[in-house]
């Protein structure tokens, strides 16, 4: 929630000092920077976790500290070589996306992103599969509060020059935090020699090589359809849908990196058992539509206002894009925890193809839709690929672990689907000034519905638990992983 709020804040003054221009530009340069950090991770923040989250499972602490030490120098290794590539790739990939040569030296400055990047997401992965969530709220707190004081006086001093150096400044900041936090967790400890490392990685980039691939798919698939959008329809319109894209993130992001912190681990202690593999992934699917629903409402009644609010008025255009997003969202959110049942198992070539189906699909829809809808169908292709995905990702859970949603979610997902339709059909029909309190007044009864749900079903209420964590693990105690 601090991450949301601090996020519109930024969102605004990057509106005002740098425009459509410079917001597109942003997206342009991150579009570019996530196949190549996607490559040099190697997936390691991801297999590493579910090594160490395995080791912890079993309580044997050399084994934790030996994957540590292994996650800590991979990382290295890899952040340095996506460092080089991205250099030696800056020229090409300067041409390929803007038509010219002209943001080559912004590129190879970015490259440090790749090696800071690779060490943050490496002491992520300790963190997270040691399932110290708080340490995880805490840091991400903290990196959003302090992104501000160093973003803002950036934008509005240089304008769209401030992009390079703020990218470069925040990933500092954030990394810097994320070994604050990692540096407390105490483990026995182990000597490698290099050859022991090596024995130790190989299994985890066995199964992180599954993890890049399916990454690089999805960071080249954003690349695509972002070079697809500055070539048809500009740089100003890749801006606009760049505003589009990090609105509808704003708030289901965190709801999905939550599914990324915890679930996940959680999932990989039991990935053998497929009825309680079932259990926790229809537990978090309710869990997720009771938190998204309010919001995903809101954002759809209240889309022009929210441009107007976060952005200015030459972002308008992003409103109806914004919409169809937001929707596509909701359905990501319920496709996500299916997903995570083919990583926690390690259903390495289950997972692959589904990712490279998905990725080829939104290419084409993506491809369909600007060619048939303008930028406009930018945002109807995502709502389009989550369908798909949905579909396709409840006939892969049902084969490997015979998933199917019990009754409970399957009453929420068709209350879920009739409220946003009566949702979307109010704002295409009417005035913003009867849609709006029609919408704001569906949020604010989903919103009570959700938490006296939540309450029920947790036995506290999730607001003033997740309030008490953060207040108390701001500044917490160190402490062993015993």
């Amino acid at each position: 929630m601090v991450n949301v709020l601090v996020g519109m804040i930024r969102v605004k003054f990057t509106a005002v000092y740098l425009g459509t221009l410079g917001v597109g530009l942003f997206g342009a340069y991150t579009s570019i920077l996530g196949p190549l950090s996607t490559l040099a991770g190697l997936g390691i923040s991801s297999s590493g976790v579910r090594q160490i989250a395995e080791a912890a499972g079993k309580n044997d602490q050399k084994q934790i500290a030996r994957s540590l030490l292994t996650v800590r120098r991979t990382a290295w290794i890899t952040g340095l070589l996506g460092m080089v590539l991205m250099i030696g790739l800056a020229y090409p990939l300067s041409v390929a996306t803007f038509g010219n040569a002209n943001q080559t030296l912004p590129l190879c400055a970015l490259s440090l992103t790749l090696l800071i990047g690779s060490l943050a997401g490496g002491l992520g992965a300790i963190i997270q599969g040691l399932r110290r969530i708080s340490d995880l709220a805490a840091q991400g707190i903290i990196g959003s509060i302090l992104s501000l004081p160093i973003a803002i006086p950036m934008m509005m001093i240089w304008g769209v020059r401030a992009l390079v150096p703020m990218m470069l400044a925040s990933s500092l900041v954030a990394f810097l935090i994320t070994w604050r936090f990692a540096k407390r967790i105490e483990v026995v400890q182990v000597s490698l020699n290099w050859r022991e490392t090596w024995m130790e990685a190989r299994p985890m980039l066995q199964l992180g090589l599954v993890f890049m691939s399916t990454g690089l798919i999805t960071a080249a698939t954003a690349y695509l359809q972002r070079v697809l959008i500055i070539r048809q329809l500009g740089l100003e319109a890749n801006g606009i849908y760049s505003a589009a894209w990090n609105l509808s993130n704003y708030y289901v992001g965190f709801i999905l990196g939550a599914m990324g912190a915890d679930f996940y681990p959680r999932l990989t202690e039991v990935n053998q058992n497929r009825a309680e593999v079932n259990r926790l992934v229809n537990e978090q699917t309710e869990v997720g539509l009771l938190m998204a629903l309010p919001g995903i409402i809101a954002t759809l009644s209240l889309a022009p206002l929210v441009i107007r609010l976060f952005y200015t008025s030459e972002f308008m255009p992003a409103v109806e894009v914004l919409r169809w997003q937001t929707l596509g969202l909701m359905l990501r959110l319920v496709s996500w925890p299916m997903g995570f049942i083919l990583v926690a198992r390690g259903e390495k070539r289950w997972y692959l193809a589904t990712e490279l189906t998905a990725g080829i699909a939104g290419i084409a829809f993506i491809w369909l839709g600007i060619r048939f809808f303008g930028l406009v169908g930018t945002g109807l292709a995502f709502f389009a690929l989550y369908i798909f995905y949905t579909v396709l990702m409840l006939l892969v859970s049902k084969h490997l672990t015979g998933f199917y949603w019990g009754a409970i979610n399957l009453k929420l997902l068709l209350w879920t689907a009739i409220l946003l339709t009566l949702n979307m059909l109010a704002v295409c029909w009417m005035p913003l000034a009867y849609s709006a309190p029609i919408g704001v007044a569906l949020a604010l009864f989903t919103a009570w519905y959700s938490l006296k749900t939540l309450t029920q079903l947790t036995g506290k209420n999730p607001l003033t638990t997740a309030w008490n964590k953060v207040i108390g693990t701001i500044s917490p105690k160190r402490t062993s992983t015993e």
